[in-house]
């Protein structure tokens, strides 16, 4: 029934207890597990009192910085997730990603590309008016996408 399942994976519970969803079924249906974790980009603020666009250069030296030492986390925390997969279930075929972006749209992209069978995305759960204003990249991803989904939602 899914031959490729993509899951999104950020190192956060809701994205673990996705993974672990994903895994399972991954492994009753002998499908191929692509795990995707999306670094978000780091925006720099621009303050107008400052005049157009400016913004100090070391500013800007150490939003690259803190944007690198995010990939390094992602990274790491991608290798981990995998290593552990592979070690429970070695027969399992499991490829990982890391890309940097905003991730409910390269999320729904790489599904569409990898032509994805199936999207598993863990949800923190933010309901009512404090999901609407904050907005989530699962509820982007479901809004946006043809493909199926599994939003799992972190128990409470």
């Amino acid at each position: 029934m899914y031959k490729k399942i993509l899951v999104a994976f950020d190192g956060s519970e809701p994205s673990r207890n996705a993974l672990d969803h994903a895994v399972s079924i991954a492994n009753k249906w002998k499908s191929e597990l692509r795990i995707l974790s999306v670094v978000p980009r780091v925006m720099m603020p621009v303050f107008p009192d400052e005049g157009f666009g400016a913004a100090p250069i070391t500013a800007a030296q150490d939003m690259s910085d803190y944007q690198e030492k995010m990939k390094n986390i992602y990274a790491k925390s991608l290798q981990e997730a995998e290593e552990d997969i592979k070690e429970a279930f070695p027969d399992l075929k499991v490829s990982t990603y890391l890309m940097e972006g905003r991730p409910s749209g390269i999320i729904v992209e790489e599904a569409e590309k990898e032509n994805a069978d199936l999207i598993v995305i863990g949800s923190r759960g933010l309901g009512g008016i404090t999901g609407w204003i904050l907005g989530s990249t699962s509820r982007r991803v479901v809004e946006s996408c043809t493909k199926p989904i599994l939003v799992v939602k972190n128990p409470q």
